[in-house]
């Protein structure tokens, strides 16, 4: 055969056999797909028809198609919208329910008296698991949390400790004893009145970073920015008295910084990507360990809770570093929702110009000799009520979260010991068959109307059982000064072209929402005329 010819017949010959082997690739792609697509489907009928049918006493859950990462995305883009999905495609009868987050089980209870249930069950449904590792995630050593979490001598110094409690779960009888209506709770109602009264001034507005002037004598302010501000320097004073400030005058900065990244924590973000709230937290927690450093006795003034605090802290061993770090969590309760609230609260009165009118008038007798009655406030502002009420029914989005240690049933339902349970508080305050058809819409008369909505089962704010928040009052009373202050001394209205800003309903909170990223409102602040 000629060199031509013999090459001809090689090159037939290598792309036959490319031509063969890569049709026996392709078919070998086909049947793996195939085989894994079967695979799928025998997990997904065995997990969502067969396992159902065989345990029809466990809760239903929401379908998925990626094991193990369930429903780990629409959770972290929008935890509500998931929840509500997850109810209306499991027949909206509002029975509990299960989801899957990154391999782990969340039952959760949307029915009022199934969270009544919860709130009652305290052996098993474990909170003081959530608080461990939220303890750690926040920075506190191993070995500060185990001291927190075991049992301290029924005769000690200190607070009274009858019961021999851990101190992790007697400081809720020193939170109590500081926020419960009486004396320590009128002290720190004094101070917010101090620090609103000093700050609610238009030049002191004027030389904050974020005010600018207009040349009729306004001022332009971001409405959250500027609530916040005011209240974070109330409560860090109310609390701490003036040293923090002393030590870092731009501490605000710093703990909105981590505030506005803290979801990070509730998601247990690894540190490699959530630097900058870890970094943020870190200063504010460095600041507040200095604080301690300092002697008790020139300190300056403080609420009663931080010196008592410290003590059963150190009493029990705790380094300075770890009260630090435990008081971090403090600083962050005590800010992170006033804050928000009191925006939330003011912007729906901006929103409603004739309400606002009304709350003006309504809190203007408070003011009596030159100072403020909040027993007034409390007590005779039936319309502040309700706008109070009904800006938490909108705006709170946190879940109350519990440890199942032993298999446990509820609304007929075993959740199985080793998976959490949720209770989430926007479900139950947009139920329509306890709200009504309006239950979307802002409505202040809605809690006067028909009081009873206040003892529902399904009004949540500030969670239930023994965990519900003992700072609910305190939060209410701030609130409610910084309004009846702010309204008495300001005219205030949305810069035109402003809308009214959108909640971020997809990042969890330890309470109330916050706001769309990069949708503060600018609001113009001027002086009312006597």
């Amino acid at each position: 055969m000629s060199s031509p010819n013999l090459v001809e017949a090689l090159q037939k010959e290598l792309s036959h056999s490319a031509l063969v082997r890569g049709a026996s690739d392709h078919s070998g792609i086909s049947v793996a797909a195939l085989l894994l697509l079967a695979v799928l489907l025998s997990w997904r009928l065995w997990r969502f028809t067969i396992t159902p049918w065989l345990y029809p006493n466990d809760p239903k859950e929401l379908p998925y198609w990626i094991p193990i990462l369930g429903h780990l995305l629409p959770f972290f883009n929008n935890s509500g919208a998931l929840l509500t999905h997850a109810r209306r495609t499991l027949r909206n009868n509002r029975e509990p329910f299960a989801i899957t987050v990154g391999g782990s089980t969340i039952y959760v209870l949307t029915m009022p008296k199934d969270v009544a249930d919860a709130y009652r069950n305290t052996t098993s449904l474990s909170f003081d698991i959530f608080v461990q590792v939220m303890m750690r995630n926040l920075g506190s050593s191993a070995q500060s949390v185990r001291a927190m979490f075991s049992p301290m001598p029924a005769e000690k110094d200190g607070f009274p400790n009858p019961h021999g409690k851990p101190l992790g779960r007697l400081a809720r009888e020193l939170h109590t004893t500081q926020l419960y209506p009486g004396e320590n709770l009128a002290r720190l109602d004094d101070k917010f009145i101090e620090s609103f009264d000093d700050q609610l001034d238009m030049e002191k507005i004027a030389n904050t970073n974020y005010a600018t002037r207009d040349q009729k004598g306004g001022l332009t302010v971001p409405l959250l920015r500027w609530s916040s501000d005011v209240f974070i320097r109330a409560g860090q004073v109310a609390y701490f008295g003036d040293l923090l400030g002393v030590i870092d005058p731009n501490l605000t900065s710093t703990f909105l910084e981590f505030d506005d990244l803290s979801w990070q924590i509730l998601f247990q973000y690894p540190r490699i990507v959530s630097r900058r709230m870890h970094a943020a937290r870190e200063r504010l927690t460095a600041v507040i360990e200095k604080y301690f450093s300092v002697p008790v006795d020139e300190r300056g003034e403080s609420a009663w809770f931080t010196p008592a605090m410290e003590h059963e802290m150190r009493t029990i061993g705790i380094s300075t570093h770890d009260i630090a770090t435990m008081m971090t969590t403090i600083y962050w309760g005590i800010n992170t929702n006033t804050r928000k609230a009191s925006f939330w609260m003011l912007a729906y009165l901006i929103k409603h110009p004739r309400l606002l009118e009304q709350i003006r008038h309504e809190t203007e007798p408070a003011f009596k000799a030159g100072g403020l009655s909040v027993d007034y406030l409390k007590d005779s502002c039936s319309l502040l009520d309700g706008v109070w009420n009904e800006t938490l029914r909108h705006s709170a989005f946190s879940a109350s979260v519990r440890h199942i240690t032993e298999d446990t049933i509820i609304g007929g339902k075993t959740l199985r010991k080793g998976n959490r349970l949720m209770i989430p508080y926007r479900q139950l305050h947009f139920d329509e068959g306890v709200f009504g058809e309006d239950a979307h819409d802002f409505e202040p008369a809605r809690f006067e109307k028909d009081p009873k909505l206040l003892r529902s089962a399904s009004w949540r704010p500030f969670g239930g059982g023994i965990t519900m928040c003992p700072g609910r009052y305190v939060a209410k009373e701030s609130v409610a000064i910084f309004i009846a202050i702010a309204l008495r001394r300001f005219d205030i209205e949305f810069v035109k072209g402003q809308v009214f800003p959108r909640a971020a309903e997809g990042t969890p909170v330890l309470g109330i929402m916050n706001i769309q990223n990069g949708e503060d409102p600018l609001v113009r602040v001027t002086p009312r005329q006597a």
